[in-house]
């Protein structure tokens, strides 16, 4: 351990600021509080702070970042952007700084955010010992108060009084120290008051849990349906204060920005939270936590079960800033663990953790995990009066290589990007997408013509496992849209007949005239090899239509299959789903031969922004084809 007087310590950090090679970062007071912020001068720096308003989070995932730059002007100009500016950030905690380590699971994994790796990477951390604690923080009882022998730092540094020691954890640390600072051995004494003074430290922590982390998502697992959640619910501003200042919370939207001059943009990364409204709200206005009770639980169980389950630790470290920033005092994960503890809702489980599937990892460029690859427009088919095929072919000529049930991300710049199930089959270089105009990139899609182009992201996700369904007798049930992600499956097996064996086909609309794909359903008409049959909800007065009047449930009493045999795959609106499986079930299917694909709202596509979360899985990543037995217990899956 080494050290310095105050006033070396104060030199040293001058010699940082007008050194500049690096942007100089610290923790300053602003009123009666306290931020990170660039320094500039060390009397500014505030080692005896007890919690900033913002975490240094956003120094890594920035509330605003850009993501790459266009030019609409011409037919595709994007420029991908990194900020690769090296910084210093003085005087991070703790707590702080274990909530950067759990961000770099999920940022660095191996579909890693080349931003935040260039961040990190260009990002040398000077932590400090935490002086002073927050009336608001229970760090000690989450034991992120103290981070001393992790070397998760470049240097550590502790104040004490007229000394600061400081700890090495990095070689560049030590070479930073050495080229811009004077430092001494510490002293025996000076080791032992550092010693003491983390030691001492949990004892100044009034707030406490009285549950240890570990058993966090035990607890959680047996009170779902908590009379605490309903109460702190009901007071809710689902303002998003709470995910706003935490250090722990990583979600975040993606948007366009187009400048004045109505050519030149950019794509930028905001903040987002689980509070909000629209979080999970899809292209077609369906919100899957409506209810501000869902959302609330939902910030609770992903720090304390979700996220732990699936990632190994718990994603809080009692830093406080939720419970300072909450006006009506709802926030405190503090209170829920303890009022859970106090008085359980169960003493059994009453959620179990899913089983996440096993998925091949997506093979992307870092360079391509956001920036799209372009397309041109060959051919377009309008299906209905809101329903339009387009047929695409990227322009390396490289063909997409997904499977039935993947997805991709169009994107059209200066007005966002939003993901499309493939419709066609795979192989060849050429592949289909069918758009309901509903949004405003569907509506700008609307506006395209042969020869323009769009841009590509994916496939993402996971699809049918076809070599499951080989020699299998297959049972395909569509509502409404359902139709388009299933006919990418369907046409593979129609053209791969001989490897599977009885096909049966229901597809049901509300009207007539919604149904898609007349061409190819006179076709079906035509084989001999598969049976097909049609259902409307109802039938307009003068309209023709030879086909069964009711729900697509009404069809399954006309369906003789063998349930032990048959593989049923179910696609359609999220109503449709509870009464089609209820149904199979009652015809002696097992769940684990029911496929279904879900719909949610996606942004990333690879299990990183958060909106598709459900339970303890990602629709984007293990989805969005689930076998039912997956899901069947989540209570936010169907």
């Amino acid at each position: 351990m080494k050290a310095m007087s105050k006033h070396e310590w104060q030199f040293f950090i001058n010699n940082l600021i007008e050194e500049g090679s690096h942007k100089v970062i610290g923790v300053k007071a602003k009123g009666e509080k306290f931020v990170f912020g660039p320094l500039d001068s060390a009397e500014e720096l505030r080692l005896d702070y007890d919690t900033t308003i913002l975490p240094p989070k956003k120094y890594f995932l920035p509330t605003h970042e850009d993501l790459m730059r266009y030019d609409i002007s011409q037919p595709f100009n994007v420029l991908h952007t990194v900020d690769e500016s090296p910084r210093i950030i003085i005087g991070i905690h703790p707590y702080d700084l274990i909530a950067i380590l759990q961000m770099d699971k999920l940022y660095l994994d191996d579909t890693s955010d080349d931003h935040y790796k260039a961040a990190r990477k260009n990002t040398l951390i000077i932590a400090s010992d935490i002086i002073n604690v927050s009336q608001y923080s229970f760090a000690a009882s989450m034991a992120t108060h103290m981070i001393a022998r992790t070397r998760a730092y470049d240097l550590l540094v502790t104040d004490l009084g007229e000394v600061v020691a400081i700890d090495i954890g990095t070689e560049s640390g030590k070479l930073l120290l050495e080229k811009h600072g004077k430092t001494r051995e510490a002293s025996e004494e000076e080791i032992v008051k550092v010693e003491e003074l983390r030691e001492d430290l949990a004892s100044k922590y009034e707030k406490k849990v009285n549950v240890e982390k570990t058993e966090w998502p035990a607890l959680l697992s047996k009170n779902y349906d908590h009379l605490i959640l309903k109460e702190k619910s009901e007071k809710c501003l689902a303002c998003g204060s709470c995910t706003l200042v935490c250090p722990t919370c990583f979600c975040y939207d993606v948007e366009d920005l187009l400048q004045l001059n109505g050519k030149e943009g950019v794509r930028r990364r905001t903040w987002d939270g689980c509070l909000m409204r629209e979080f999970t709200k899809v292209a077609s206005g369906e919100i899957f936590r409506e209810k501000i009770l869902d959302r609330y639980r939902h910030r609770i169980f992903r720090k304390g079960y979700y996220l732990p389950e699936r990632y190994d630790f718990i994603a809080c470290v009692g830093c406080g800033r939720c419970v300072s920033a909450c006006l009506p005092d709802i926030a405190d994960p503090s209170d829920i663990l303890n009022s859970m503890t106090e008085s359980p809702q169960s003493d059994e489980p009453v959620i179990s953790f899913p089983q996440i599937p096993k998925t091949d990892v997506v093979s992307i460029d870092s360079h391509c995990l956001f920036v799209p690859t372009s397309a041109t427009i060959k051919r377009i088919e309008h299906l209905t009066y809101c329903e339009t095929l387009y047929e695409l072919v990227k322009d390396d000529q490289t063909p997409l290589g997904h499977q039935p049930g993947q997805f991709i991300q169009v994107s059209l710049f200066g007005i966002g990007e939003a993901p499309f199930s493939v419709s066609s089959a795979p192989g060849g270089k050429s592949f289909e997408i069918v758009v309901r105009q509903i949004g405003e990139v569907t509506s700008k899609l609307r506006t395209l013509k042969v020869g323009d182009k769009v841009g590509i992201r994916g496939p993402f996700g996971r699809g049918f496992d076809i070599d499951s369904l080989k020699s299998k007798d297959l049972l395909f049930i569509a509502g409404g849209l359902g139709i388009v992600p299933m006919r990418s499956l369907i046409n593979y097996v129609l053209r791969n007949k001989t490897q599977f064996n009885d096909v049966t086909i229901l597809y049901g609309c509300k009207e007539p005239n919604e149904f898609l794909f007349w061409d190819e359903i006179s076709k079906w008409h035509k084989r001999k090899d598969i049976t097909h049959m049609f259902t409307v909800d109802s039938c307009p007065e003068g309209v023709c239509w030879d086909g069964d009047i009711g729900v697509i449930t009404t069809l399954l009493p006309k369906v003789d299959f063998n349930p032990e045999t048959t593989k049923a795959i179910v696609i359609g609106p999220p109503i449709m789903y509870q009464f089609v499986i209820k149904d199979l079930e009652k015809k002696g299917m097992k769940d684990e031969n029911i496929l279904i694909s879900l719909e949610r709202k996606m942004r990333c596509g690879v299990g990183k922004c958060g909106h598709c979360q459900i339970h303890g899985m990602y629709v984007c990543k293990e989805g969005p084809v689930f076998n039912y037995a997956e899901i069947k217990d989540l209570p936010e899956a169907i």
